[in-house]
């Protein structure tokens, strides 16, 4: 799933090409992805609105639209959003552009278009169908599926470790999972859990109630750190996701710990990577230095 770092990938990119464009139109081949309106009511509550900005929640896209509307997308599983031209003939998509989103195999899986007024259109590529969009007030957006229970934003100013050690020191439970937990921090998924832990040198296993203070404050420096060098990357391309244009991103090749197993450890410690499952979910971790 793309995590806080791709999903920001994505809004600058749409503050570059699309802010000031108008929705001319949408179409989709699976009706429960918009998940407010039917199709029809969808396209009449948005057709001629102004793009105002983009921004993000989470893992969610925001476009604020004029007329106080925002629309809402959530990318889930193996969602991407592109920025191209496409034919649609009924539920038949193929790209009309030349370039990654026509010979990238991970960009062709095309279930929601927005036609926007210079031409071109935002295309959600979804191989797996789980990509969600919401339309509903701006200043409600909160009352939208789970936006308002979610955690603080790590890169937000108002982030400080004092307010990280403070939701730590209320939890309880394997530190990965705490670190996933949208709920607690919003944007950390699978893999930046795992880049976080190995630079910490924290253990994925570890219970959080019994982290120390210089551990949490390793941990909160490098949530910063990872996520600010991933975003800098435009992502990791590992998987499904890539950029708007349809490219890759490249946090993949600097990863120290995510899907690594069997690999020497990048501190020359002595340790290879591991893998364990926590909660459903794979851990990675260097069997030398964290503790």
């Amino acid at each position: 799933m793309p995590e806080l770092p791709e999903v920001e990938t994505i809004v600058r990119g749409l503050n570059h090409k699309v802010v000031g464009l108008k929705i001319k139109g949408a179409w989709t081949d699976w009706a429960k992805t918009i998940k407010t309106h039917s199709l029809d009511k969808f396209k009449r509550e948005i057709n001629g609105r102004k793009i105002l900005r983009a921004h993000r929640r989470a893992k969610y896209i925001m476009l604020d639209l004029s007329g106080g509307k925002t629309l809402i997308i959530h990318q889930k599983i193996s969602g991407h959003l592109l920025y191209g031209k496409w034919e649609v003939d009924g539920k038949k998509v193929k790209p009309a552009m030349a370039g990654p989103i026509k010979s990238d195999p991970f960009n062709r899986f095309i279930r929601f278009i927005l036609y926007l007024s210079n031409g071109y259109m935002l295309g959600l590529s979804d191989v797996r169908r789980f990509g969600k969009v919401f339309l509903g007030d701006t200043d409600k957006v909160e009352n939208i599926n789970e936006i308002g229970r979610l955690g603080p934003e790590p890169l937000d100013l108002k982030f400080t470790l004092a307010k990280f050690k403070e939701l730590m020191r209320r939890k309880r439970g394997v530190v990965k999972k705490v670190l996933m937990d949208p709920f607690v921090i919003a944007g950390i998924g699978n893999i930046y859990s795992d880049e976080i832990l190995w630079y910490a040198g924290v253990m994925p296993l570890r219970r959080v109630e019994k982290l120390t203070d210089k551990e949490l404050a390793e941990i909160y420096k490098y949530i910063k750190f990872i996520l600010k060098k991933a975003i800098g990357a435009k992502g990791n391309s590992q998987q499904d996701y890539r950029t708007l244009e349809g490219k890759f991103g490249n946090y993949q090749n600097m990863q120290k710990a995510y899907q690594l197993t069997g690999e020497k450890c990048q501190k020359h410690d002595g340790g290879t990577i591991k893998r364990l499952v926590v909660g459903g979910r794979s851990a990675h971790f260097c069997s030398v230095h964290q503790k």
